[in-house]
């Protein structure tokens, strides 16, 4: 069995195409080849991958996108224009603020003993989006928050999470201590359900490096 089988067979009715979703939804990134994950960026990293020096406080609770190469060599980075898409068909289950922008959790409605969440962070939500709203398989839920002019010179970004957790817990409770710190939540490598062709990590962030050099 293939690895995108074995993903078919985990996750039936997850968005796997997911990088395909975002292209799909934005003109800029229709000549889009590889998603660039650089050190720092995929899941349980302790590196930062902006230009900033020292490790993460927690280890990263998902993967960022940020980083594209077009059919023409080109490497860009997201705009705050880029709209965000969910993966899967599932219902709006909290939005709460984070230091970047806003978090989006959308529960997929599995009829198993947890709830499987996937996480959209650091965006700028739709206005008319709320708690409890359905949401189909790539519907727009936002746009990548602007960072221009942060003292942390992070690039914007979206963070993609996916969380199981007891259904037990609240909407009230769905918050980043949920995510990092919580003994009721269980993350997963983002990369373990959807399709990660497009996706390439990058051993040398050289976004990074003439960032540092220029303020060395």
């Amino acid at each position: 069995m293939t690895s995108m089988e074995k993903k078919l067979k985990q996750f039936p009715e997850m968005g796997l195409d997911y990088c395909e979703d975002l292209a799909a939804c934005n003109p800029s990134l229709h000549d889009l080849t590889h998603f660039y994950l650089y050190p720092g960026m995929e899941f349980q990293s302790q590196l930062k991958w902006w230009p900033d020096s020292g490790l993460r406080p927690t280890l990263h609770e998902g993967i960022d996108f940020c980083y594209y190469r077009t059919s023409s060599g080109k490497e860009l980075t997201f705009s705050p224009e880029i709209r965000i898409p969910v993966m899967a068909s599932g219902k709006i289950m909290a939005i709460c603020q984070d230091y970047l922008g806003h978090t989006v959790f959308l529960d997929h409605l599995y009829e198993t003993t947890e709830r499987f969440l996937s996480i959209y962070a650091h965006i700028v939500p739709q206005h008319n989006l709320n708690v409890g709203q359905p949401i189909e398989k790539g519907e727009v839920i936002g746009k990548v928050a602007d960072t221009s002019g942060r003292k942390n010179r992070m690039p914007g970004h979206l963070h993609l999470s996916i969380m199981k957790v007891d259904r037990q817990v609240s909407e009230e409770m769905l918050t980043w201590d949920l995510i990092c710190n919580s003994e009721r939540s269980r993350l997963i490598d983002p990369l373990e359900v959807i399709i990660a062709q497009k996706i390439t990590m990058r051993k040398h962030n050289h976004w990074k490096e003439e960032v540092m050099k220029s303020l060395s």
